[in-house]
């Protein structure tokens, strides 16, 4: 039986120690729970916990005191008026968030660094995880090296979503990645559910999120941390409310919330239904078709053609394994860049948008849901962008000026919005194509082609290919006696370029400038 076949085998679980008295008992009905649970339908469960509790109740009022005095912690959620505030969290997580998710096996490797990816693989193998994994990924770029590790939300044999159990599962996964590969510098994890199919198949919806590098994680070991105090002295930790809703451990014996830990990131999505709808009704009062075509917008081509600097941007982010190894090369290189950063992300790996901040790179809006501008209404342009804003602005406090739109495509109305607003929109001289994923060759050769003072290079942090290209491409510009930076010091004291918006229509309409224009 291979590594991978064992590693999705039912795991043993430690035994709970209980305590006496009325934790004792409470002790008792969990693990009978637990164990009833993993033999009855999912829809079955909530039926199960009520019959436990009237159980408990009456050998309560006949006298066992303990068990009256645990039980007394519920009473206000059995009442009429908060009964339903108890039953979210008695509820098995709905069918459609446990299906199946494509991982495991032979896709469990992603095939960046087999070797260190089969040594991640075997290191999981030996935990008693709660929560299936569906892929490692180990990617290593001059001389640096990172991983990700990639979970099914959700406990293996039950389905049930339980907190405590994805915080063990994260805390585990990095003391025995990080012990069993000493190269290892950063490490992503996150626990993910089923969400909308598109072209592409089944996505995956994150609803957990920890980032952790060595230095920081062996200080908080040494300091006594452990399961979510642990995590906590990583930075932010993202707990989605899909996730939170369902768990079962989410409300205590005293009928309280799940204390979570101090830097918990729980904020519900700006793109859910409900805050999309609000957004978009609070923005439809905004009228940019009421601007002429000769209102002026202000658009960056290119920078100052006097000045030898060239501007790295980078699309797309922020992304599991791909940005950690693309700050960390930039930090290596001594270079300053510009991330494109889209809303949805931001808030599904808030600490990797605080990585990119505290490095002191300039971030800038590329919307939402990384939605094609020039196909959407007024109110869904203005949303989408407004989104972004709002979305990096409570996790960083940074107000962002330059918006990229995704794929350079805007229209007359996007166009009439920012002249309205305080964005420059950001266009390029140099695309490297590397969303395609071509051969790291090509996207060198792409971006230092014909490169001079004041270009504009347009790049993606999805996928390792970019991140290979990039210490490449800047020691390319630095021999061509062109030194990399972020849009605001490749500008200087300089002002975007200001156009009417009939003329910034008649530039190329997938945004790439070629460098020829003045």
């Amino acid at each position: 039986m291979s590594y991978n076949e064992r590693l999705m085998g039912p795991h043993p679980r430690p035994r709970a120690v209980p305590e006496r008295g009325a934790s004792e008992i409470a002790d008792n009905i969990a693990m009978l729970r637990q164990q009833l649970m993993s033999i009855i339908p999912h829809r079955l469960h909530i039926l199960v916990i009520l019959g436990l509790l009237l159980l408990a109740n009456s050998a309560g009022t006949a006298g066992d005191q303990p068990v009256g005095t645990f039980l007394s912690h519920f009473a206000p959620h059995l009442s009429s008026q908060s009964f339903s505030h108890l039953l979210p969290h008695l509820a098995a997580p709905p069918e459609e968030l446990l299906v199946p998710l494509p991982g495991g096996g032979e896709e469990l490797l992603k095939g960046f660094s087999l070797a260190d990816e089969a040594r991640l693989a075997e290191s999981l193998q030996q935990l008693a995880l709660h929560q299936r994994p569906l892929r490692v990924a180990v990617g290593e770029v001059a001389g640096i090296k990172a991983a990700l590790i990639k979970f099914q939300a959700g406990d293996i044999r039950t389905g049930q979503f339980q907190i405590k159990q994805v915080e063990s599962d994260a805390a585990a996964a990095l003391g025995s990645a990080f012990s069993s590969d000493p190269g290892l510098q950063h490490i992503d994890i996150w626990s993910v559910v089923p969400g909308p199919i598109n072209d592409e198949g089944q996505r995956h919806q994150p609803v957990f999120s920890v980032s952790a590098d060595r230095g920081t994680y062996t200080r908080a070991v040494a300091a006594g941390h452990a399961g979510g105090e642990l995590l906590a002295a990583l930075g932010v930790v993202r707990y989605d409310p899909l996730l939170t809703k369902y768990a079962s451990d989410n409300l205590r014996r005293d009928g309280n919330q799940r204390r979570m830990p101090t830097t918990a990131y729980t904020a519900v999505p700006l793109g859910s239904e409900e805050s999309w709808l609000r957004l978009a009704n609070r923005t439809s009062h905004v009228r940019p078709e009421e601007l002429t075509e000769a209102t002026v917008v202000r658009v960056l081509l290119h920078g100052a053609r006097n000045r030898r600097r060239v501007a790295i941007t980078i699309d797309d982010g922020p992304c599991p394994l791909i940005t950690p190894l693309i700050l960390r090369i930039l930090d290596k290189e001594g270079v300053r860049a510009t991330f494109f950063v889209v809303g949805e992300k931001t808030e599904q790996y808030p600490e990797l948008l605080r990585e990119i901040v505290r490095a002191g790179h300039l971030v800038g809006n590329h919307t939402y849901h990384h939605r094609r501008l020039a196909e959407l209404p007024a109110e869904q342009i203005v949303a989408e962008i407004e989104a972004c804003q709002a979305a990096v602005g409570r996790l960083t406090g940074q107000v962002m000026r330059y918006l990229r739109p995704p794929g350079g495509s805007y229209s007359p109305t996007v166009l009439r919005y920012l002249a309205d607003g305080s964005h420059t929109m950001v266009l390029w001289t140099h695309n490297a194509g590397d969303w395609g994923n071509p051969p790291v060759s090509g996207i060198v050769q792409r971006c230092l082609k014909n490169i001079r003072p004041g270009s504009i290079i347009l790049m993606h942090g999805g996928d390792i290919n970019s991140v290979q290209a990039l210490p490449f491409i800047i020691r390319g510009l630095r021999q061509r006696g062109l030194e990399p930076v972020a849009l605001t010091e490749m500008l200087g004291a300089d002002a975007p370029r200001q156009l009417s918006i009939a003329a910034a229509l008649g530039l190329p309409q997938n945004g790439w400038q070629p460098d020829t224009v003045k």
